[in-house]
C-alpha cells in the first residue's frame, strides 16, 4: 500500500466519522427535544433544523476547504429561525386566495438568512473560490427587503419580484465578468 494513498484516505475517514457522529447526535437531540418540550412537533422540527445547521457548520469548521457546507448550514438555520418566530411570536395570518401559494409572515427572515449565508461565503473569497456569492446575496437581500415592506402583498407579486431580482442579478453578474476594455475576465480555477 502506498503511503501517500493511505494518508489521503485517512482525513476522509475522520471527516466521515465526525459527520456520522454528528448525525447520531442530531437524531438523539431531536428525539430528546421532542420528548421533553412538546407533543406538537414544533420544537422537534426547529431542533432538527438547528442541529442540521450545526452538522454542516461542523463539517466546514473541520475542513475549511468544505466551504460549500456553509450553504446548507445557512438554509437550515434560516428555516429554523423562521419556524421559531412563527411559533413564538403571535400574529395574524395573512389572508390568502384559494389555490394560491401562501407565504408566511416571516418569509423575509428566511430570505435575510439566505442573504447572510451567501454574504458569509463572499467574505471567504480571499481564501476560497467564492467571489460569485455576492450576486445571490444581493438578490436575496432585495427579496428580504421587499417581503418585509410588502408584507401580505408579497404573496401577490412574489413571482414577478423573483423574476426581476433574478434578472437583475444575472445582468450584474454578466456585466462584471467583462473588464472595462471589453475583454473577458480570467476564469477562476477551483
Amino acid at each position: 500500500m502506498n503511503t501517500q494513498t493511505g494518508m489521503a484516505r485517512h482525513p476522509n475517514r475522520k471527516v466521515m466519522r465526525v459527520i456520522c457522529g454528528m448525525a447520531i447526535l442530531l437524531a438523539g437531540g431531536v428525539m430528546l427535544a421532542g420528548y421533553l418540550l412538546d407533543d406538537s412537533g414544533e420544537v422537534a422540527g426547529a431542533a432538527f433544523l438547528f442541529l442540521s445547521a450545526l452538522v454542516f457548520t461542523g463539517a466546514f469548521l473541520w475542513s475549511p476547504k468544505s466551504w460549500w457546507a456553509i450553504i446548507p448550514a445557512g438554509v437550515f438555520a434560516s428555516l429554523g429561525l423562521s419556524a421559531v418566530l412563527e411559533s413564538v411570536i403571535p400574529h395574524r395570518a395573512y389572508p390568502a386566495l384559494p389555490n394560491t401559494l401562501s407565504w408566511g409572515v416571516y418569509i423575509w427572515v428566511f430570505f435575510l438568512g439566505l442573504a447572510a449565508t451567501f454574504g458569509a461565503l463572499w467574505l471567504l473569497r480571499k481564501s476560497q473560490p467564492t467571489g460569485w456569492a455576492k450576486y445571490p446575496a444581493i438578490g436575496l437581500l432585495a427579496l428580504a427587503v421587499l417581503a418585509c415592506i410588502l408584507g401580505s402583498h408579497f404573496q401577490e407579486v412574489w413571482m414577478v419580484t423573483m423574476i426581476l431580482v433574478t434578472g437583475g442579478t444575472l445582468v450584474l453578474a454578466l456585466s462584471t465578468r467583462q473588464g472595462l476594455d471589453g475583454k473577458q475576465a480570467p476564469e477562476v480555477k477551483s
